[in-house]
C-alpha cells in the first residue's frame, strides 16, 4: 500500500502508477498500430459503378472491380470480361491512380468517386462513377 509516510514507499508507489499508465498507453498504441498495419497490408477491393458515361451512351451502371495493394503499389481492374493490370500506379492518402495502354483510372479516396478514361485514335472516352469498399478481393 502507498499510505506509509516513508519517502521511499511514496516514490515507489508513484513510479508504479506511472509504469502502469505508461504500459496502458503503450498497449493502446500498439493495438492501433497493429490494426492499421493489418488494414493496409492486405489488398483491398473496391466495387465501382460507372454511372455518368459521356462517351458510351447506354452503358450506365457499368460495374468495375478495382483491387489495389498499397504496400506493393499494385492496381488491377476488371471491366466485364476485360482485365487490366496497371503499370503506372500512384497510391496516396488522397487518391489511387493508374494507367496502362489505352486506359487510365483515378479514385478519390475521400469520396470514392472514380474517373475511368479510355483513349482511342481520335478521341477520349471519360466515364464517372462511385465506388464502395468490398469485403475482400476476389
Amino acid at each position: 500500500m502507498c499510505s506509509s509516510n516513508e519517502d521511499s514507499v511514496v516514490i515507489a508507489c508513484g513510479l508504479r502508477i506511472r509504469n502502469i499508465r505508461a504500459a496502458m498507453i503503450g498497449g493502446a498504441l500498439a493495438m492501433v498500430l497493429v490494426w492499421t498495419a493489418a488494414a493496409s497490408a492486405a489488398p483491398q477491393q473496391l466495387d465501382c459503378v460507372l454511372t455518368d458515361t459521356e462517351g458510351k451512351p447506354g452503358s450506365e451502371n457499368r460495374p468495375i472491380v478495382v483491387v489495389f495493394d498499397e504496400d506493393a503499389k499494385t492496381l488491377t481492374a476488371k471491366d466485364g470480361a476485360n482485365s487490366y493490370s496497371f503499370s503506372k500506379v500512384s497510391i496516396s492518402n488522397v487518391s489511387i491512380n493508374g494507367a496502362v495502354d489505352t486506359v487510365s483510372l483515378g479514385i478519390d479516396r475521400s469520396s470514392f468517386g472514380i474517373v475511368w478514361q479510355q483513349y482511342g485514335a481520335d478521341k477520349v472516352s471519360t466515364e464517372f462513377g462511385q465506388c464502395h469498399s468490398a469485403q475482400s478481393p476476389q
